[in-house]
């Protein structure tokens, strides 16, 4: 069985709890546990001591990809000689940046501390660009592959590298995947390679095994309605049996999802748990 804490998360109901523009989840997957992405601040720190959880009973971390609210609460985790390692891709560490505005042609949108200023975050860091099995079942994806024609990266998304701002085109996004009595557990920061695209990668990391869970934002709230329904229909044809849609989602976009999947969409909130 596994249990997924919403640490961090867009909205949140519950007294005493905060909520943030960001993600972090506590997985726990029988002995073991997972930090996945970390919020922009100290929010999931002050969540998990809400709800129980020792964040220093995390075995491993994992980065999904170089955005400051996955990335930027990292430097809160209390981090001690026995500390987790740290999966992320290369790439996280670019300067990031959003275009738009009237007055502000770039908006930074990357990983708010330096890597060089955290000694104790740097000799955790394990880099991943390919596919990595970092225990049996427990698998960080590297790299997700287009597989379809209708998701795109988000075109005001720039990289600064050599000097010059490029198209990013999200190569540092990355999935966990946790194998589960037969099944997998799909985890994705903001599938900014497109959902179904890091779906259909899973399924060709773990053939013959069908989804049980899907947790992730899926930065739908500005994309076309075509695009909305056709990943919708993607979704309910995969018979993923429990799907999670947060943070970037768009609430709209999320109760699309609800009313076209039912009761296989749960709409949660930090301080939340799913269990599966």
């Amino acid at each position: 069985m596994l249990k997924v804490h919403i640490l961090a998360e867009n909205r949140v109901i519950k007294r005493g709890l905060l909520a943030e523009q960001g993600l972090s989840l506590f997985i726990e997957k029988g002995d073991r546990a997972i930090l996945f992405d970390t919020g922009q601040s100290s929010v999931y720190c002050h969540n998990a001591k809400a709800m129980g959880i020792d964040l220093k009973l995390a075995d491993y971390i994992v980065l999904s990809h170089g955005h400051y609210d996955h990335c930027g609460g990292l430097q809160y985790f209390p981090f001690e000689d026995k500390a987790p390692a740290v999966y992320i891709h290369p790439d996280a560490f670019l300067g990031k940046f959003i275009s738009g505005g009237k007055n502000l042609l770039y908006r930074e949108i990357g990983i708010p501390w330096k890597i060089s200023e955290h000694k104790r975050i740097e000799e955790k860091i394990v880099y991943t660009r390919q596919s990595l099995m970092i225990e049996n079942g427990i698998m960080i994806s590297g790299e997700v592959p287009y597989s379809n024609d209708f998701e795109e990266v988000c075109r005001s998304f720039y990289i600064e590298k050599d000097g010059s701002m490029i198209r990013d085109m999200m190569l540092d996004e990355q999935m966990l995947i946790i194998e589960d009595d037969g099944e997998i557990a799909v985890f994705l920061g903001c599938s900014h390679r497109g959902v179904i695209n890091g779906l259909n990668y899973a399924r060709k990391l773990f053939p013959d095994k069908s989804i049980k869970l899907l947790v992730a934002g899926m930065h739908l709230g500005d994309v076309t309605p075509i695009r909305l329904q056709k990943t919708m229909q993607h979704l309910k044809d995969m018979n993923i049996r429990k799907i999670a849609p947060l943070h970037c989602t768009g609430f709209g976009a999320m109760c699309e999802m609800k009313r076209f999947l039912g009761e296989n969409c749960q709409i949660c909130s930090a301080g939340d748990t799913i269990e599966i």
